[in-house]
């Protein structure tokens, strides 16, 4: 049977399949005024519609029109009270959520549309970087990570891996399942960054497939440790390597170079407003560290100068366990730096372009915030599938400019306007026709 092409209502449908796995974690009672389902989308519904409002406003179109937006496009059957949502949703782990990436991510591949993802020898690049959601000196919980300060105050936050995959060329990225950096049972030290990695990776490398996965990664990722899970999963890994990090392997370097055992090459290149030339040094098979056994890797480095004046624009260096030739080193080093798109199209728009990702939505006291940012997170993941295959989407998008201003059109007109779908919404917002007049016009 051919999968249906992705939509909003197909996205949604998965949506519906996540749920019903997901067993209602209050009592049975015959007080119990809102399902399940009707919680979980109605949350969804406030994140992707970027509206905190959104609900309480289909509340008013309802005791007007007796229909509403909430109901007809997410299928919120019973419109609930924010309290409600977050004394419920506290209790629903994030996990059960996570099987939405995985299909979401399996009709994009099903039908082309990562193709264009792919780089150095049909790979998949997985950029993981960490980020704090909450913080706060007085607000915490059960799985809050804590920091004391020099002062002696202690400060609670809530943190995870936020996975996104990457292309030079692209400038979407598509999210994947986050893992949360929480307390783990039984540990006596508390969870960091890397640990989370490398439990996302042990936990999801099979997605993409054996050998054709490549995770990117700042200075903190490449330690042995670190590396050796990526290899025990077949995973590839680009990671920035710093000498203060990585004594031994510059060590090896300097003796290297010495001896001319260390490969040179250079590049010009138009970035369309300049020539750029960028310099690679690079070699293959060198410790990761002193402490045997060592992790032999290959190394690259690349240093950017602007041509017309010679000013040094860029300078990085990287382990890898792709092989280094003059013919690979560039496209390496590019993958490498598509690094920063985790940061910047991701965290940025997640905390600065109408998502809040920082904004306290609810905190409880077991699951509550981790369940909100995964809700959030599909709700970005949600439009940016859309805007990748959806024609209609993407003329809208182009066509409002702004993404701000996108969003406050289809907030403003599902305040007052009843749609029968979200195509009938974005079907209204292209049509170019003018009403006809009626009556009497002289």
């Amino acid at each position: 049977m051919e999968e249906q092409r992705l939509s909003f209502e197909v996205m949604l449908s998965y949506l519906y399949r996540a749920l019903e796995g997901v067993e209602d974690p209050r009592q049975p009672s015959n007080a119990q005024r809102y399902s399940l389902r009707d919680l979980v989308l109605g949350a969804f519904s406030v994140f992707y519609m970027q509206c905190p409002s959104f609900l309480e406003h289909q509340r008013q179109m309802q005791s007007r029109q007796g229909h509403n937006n909430a109901q007809r496009w997410f299928g919120v059957m019973t419109i609930p009270t924010p309290n409600q949502i977050k004394n419920v949703l506290d209790q629903v782990a994030a996990s059960l959520l996570f099987p939405i990436f995985r299909w979401v991510f399996q009709a994009l591949a099903a039908q082309g549309f990562l193709k264009p993802y792919e780089v150095l020898n049909a790979q998949l690049l997985v950029g993981l970087d960490g980020t704090d959601y909450f913080s706060s000196t007085t607000i915490h919980c059960d799985q809050c990570s804590h920091c004391t300060h020099r002062n002696g105050q202690v400060s609670y936050h809530h943190s995870a891996i936020l996975p996104v995959i990457v292309a030079p060329e692209q400038a979407h990225v598509l999210s994947l399942m986050p893992e949360f950096i929480r307390p783990q049972d039984g540990a006596e030290k508390q969870d960091s960054e890397t640990a989370a990695a490398k439990r996302w990776i042990t936990a999801h490398h099979a997605l993409v497939g054996p050998g054709r996965l490549t995770v990117l990664g700042d200075d903190l990722y490449s330690r042995q440790p670190m590396c050796q899970t990526c290899i025990d999963h077949q995973v590839n890994f680009i990671f920035v390597a710093l000498p203060t990090s990585h004594p031994a392997l510059y060590e090896w370097l300097t003796y290297l170079d010495a001896n001319d055992e260390v490969h040179c090459s250079q590049e010009r290149v138009w970035t369309g407003r300049e020539y750029e030339l960028r310099q690679y040094r690079y070699v293959n098979d060198i410790p990761l560290r002193e402490e045997h056994p060592a992790l032999l890797v290959n190394w690259c480095e690349v240093t950017v100068i602007r041509e017309a004046d010679g000013q040094q624009r860029y300078h990085n260096a990287f382990v890898t366990l792709h092989p280094i030739d003059d013919a690979t080193v560039a496209d390496i080093v590019t993958a490498a730096r598509a690094r920063w798109k985790s940061e910047n199209e991701n965290h940025n728009v997640l905390k600065t372009k109408g998502y809040h990702l920082e904004h306290n939505f609810g905190h409880g006291h077991h699951h509550l915030a981790m369940t909100l940012l995964t809700l959030n997170v599909l709700a970005f993941l949600f439009h940016t599938v859309l805007h990748l295959v959806d024609a209609a989407y993407q003329r809208i998008r182009q066509q409002r400019g702004t993404r701000k201003g996108f969003f406050q059109d289809i907030q403003t007109l599902t305040k007052y306007l009843l749609f029968d779908s979200w195509q009938h919404l974005i079907d209204f917002m292209l049509d170019d026709s003018m009403p006809t007049p009626t009556g009497d016009t002289s």
